[in-house]
């Protein structure tokens, strides 16, 4: 092995140790380490084998209760869906993030948008290389293929602009809006021709055909389709009952679980389980009761039905349900972050991992990696041999609390 290819060894090491020290599961962490949830990866992966013009697969959610891996399950469902040729955009919700406001979320995971072997975001890159007359030979131009027009417009006035201005149409189709006025300039200079007359662009009802458009652009820039990986679901619970609604009601679109998915996209959403305990079984009347009404009451009949099968679909036979790993697997685990602990910081640890996980008794497989590193730390700094404990995991009480979110997303 040349002296290259040991520097890039301990390197790849030191990454994926201070990734998990940090709590932040990379790529290269989960090819590296054994995989724990081999039962889940490998459906998300023939759910992706599936995928056709044809069969658009239905998303999942990961259930898991905190520490237990949900974020390394997106991680490697990042990792499987890129050697697969998908793009993928993944966020986590957060103060800044929801997902009741459709656009506002658009806005998220368009930029973001990751394609297979390269270290940048977006699909600028690869629309430079196609020609306008090609996009009339795609799905794009269908007619009524989406419920507004105005994306594919500026889809394809990009072709015919260039610098700023291509600049500005590609922002719009990552959400950051044009006046109307200014396309009105670009699209008559660079095409000769008033703009179309089209209905007014409403977020609250127009939003799909922004995901539709980028899905479709997606795969007409070479790739199989678009995967959007949603963690931290369970903050919808701070969200009012309405908002809750509607990101309900947004998400069950996102996972086509209403079969209302015209698009190549593909979801996967991963949420804490106490979201069921705090807001849906665990409480008299919960959302389960309480959202089919409500979107009865103000949307209508179809609504509450598409309501009541997203709440049975989340909790059914599909969904994906994260479980403590065991103790084999467990070793195996830690004994990897053992060696490659050795490999990044050029030692030779001798540690008993399964005394250790003894020690701790029944835990969370994060507190098992964060007491494995402790200890190689403290043993190969001071040479201690250390007892690790285990403080109980904190989790977050789901209560509503608009207050909670930015006021963009209230």
């Amino acid at each position: 092995m040349s002296v290259d290819d040991i520097e890039k060894k301990q390197r790849d090491a030191i990454f994926i140790i201070e990734s998990l020290r940090a709590g932040v599961p990379t790529r290269l962490a989960t090819r590296e380490l054994p995989d724990l949830r081999k039962n889940i990866t490998d459906t998300i992966r023939m759910d992706l084998d599936s995928f056709s013009p044809d069969h658009i697969p239905e998303g999942r959610i990961v259930w898991g209760d905190y520490g237990q891996g949900k974020t390394h399950v997106l991680t490697a469902a990042e990792h499987v869906a890129l050697d697969s040729h998908f793009a993928v955009s993944r966020v986590s919700l957060s103060r800044e993030v929801s997902c009741h406001i459709l656009f506002n979320f658009y806005k998220r995971v368009a930029p973001i948008v990751k394609t297979p072997n390269t270290h940048f975001t977006g699909i600028q890159t690869y629309l430079n290389k196609k020609k306008g007359s090609e996009i009339t030979t795609s799905v794009i131009t269908e007619p009524g293929r989406y419920i507004h027009p105005l994306p594919v417009i500026i889809l394809e006035d990009y072709f015919y602009t260039d610098g700023e201005e291509q600049d500005k149409l590609y922002a719009d189709l990552m959400g950051i809006r044009i006046p109307r006025a200014e396309l009105k300039r670009i699209h008559r200079a660079s095409r000769k021709m008033d703009l179309p007359k089209h209905d007014f662009f409403r977020h609250t009802e127009h939003t799909s055909a922004y995901f539709g458009v980028l899905a479709d652009a997606i795969q007409f820039c070479g790739f199989k389709g678009w995967v959007i990986l949603i963690d931290e679901v369970e903050l919808i619970g701070r969200l009012g009952k309405v908002s809750r609604m509607k990101a309900c009601r947004n998400l069950n679109w996102l996972l086509n679980w209403n079969k209302k998915m015209n698009y190549p996209i593909y979801t996967i959403i991963a949420a804490a389980s106490n979201l069921q305990v705090d807001l849906w079984y665990g409480v008299e009347n919960g959302d389960p009761v309480i959202m089919p009404l409500l979107a009865k009451e103000r949307i209508g009949t179809e609504a509450a039905s598409e309501m009541s099968q997203f709440f049975e679909k989340a909790t059914g036979k599909s969904t994906l349900q994260v479980e403590p790993p065991d103790e084999i697997e467990l070793i195996q685990l830690l004994n990897k972050i053992v060696s490659l602990h050795g490999m990044a910081y050029q030692w030779t640890p001798e540690f008993n991992t399964t005394a250790l996980l003894h020690q701790l008794g029944s835990e969370t497989v994060r507190t098992y990696i964060r007491a494995t590193l402790e200890a190689l730390d403290l043993k190969m700094l001071y040479n201690e041999d250390i007892k690790p404990e285990a403080a109980p995991v904190t989790e977050l009480k789901l209560v509503e609390n608009e207050s909670f979110f930015s006021p963009e997303e209230q």
